[in-house]
């Protein structure tokens, strides 16, 4: 099946071939280094500007008021096959809200940092203890882990 004949809320198994790491001499022959992974889950569209992702909604966390989603975004340059296993298995409705929670990610994620080691040393510097994803990945040196030495 191609991409061109999906429709949202479709049920789809995508085969496709995912980056590798490599942890030995790279004088491997090629075919080491591929990595063929199966993602199943329902289909909820393309996205991408640069290029195309076929996005595999694979899982629903109903835990809170607003439910978590969790996504595949694969670059349809790398897909070997897709296979349709169910028509309409979620209602557009459905398939709707849990992409507009994706589409919206940059612009409505807060995280909460006030539990964080760091959060003391940031709340002395001035900032604040919920922040967008796109302030916090301003935060440049958040991500390294500090290193005690002693």
């Amino acid at each position: 099946m191609s991409v061109e004949e999906l429709e949202v809320g479709d049920l789809i198994e995508v085969r496709w071939l995912d980056a590798s790491e490599a942890r030995t001499s790279l004088s491997l022959p090629d075919r080491e280094f591929d990595t063929p992974v199966r993602s199943i889950g329902v289909f909820g569209g393309l996205r991408g500007s640069r290029t195309k992702h076929i996005i595999v909604i694979k899982e629903e966390f109903a835990v809170a008021e607003t439910p978590e989603y969790h996504y595949n975004a694969i670059p349809v340059d790398m897909v070997e096959a897709i296979v349709l296993a169910r028509r309409k298995f979620w209602k557009k409705h459905d398939v709707r809200k849990a992409m507009s929670l994706l589409d919206g990610l940059g612009e409505s994620s807060q995280v909460d940092v006030s539990r964080t080691p760091r959060a003391r040393r940031l709340a002395e510097e001035g900032c604040p203890t919920s922040l967008s994803l796109d302030e916090l990945l301003e935060l440049h040196d958040f991500w390294l882990r500090e290193v005690k030495r002693g």
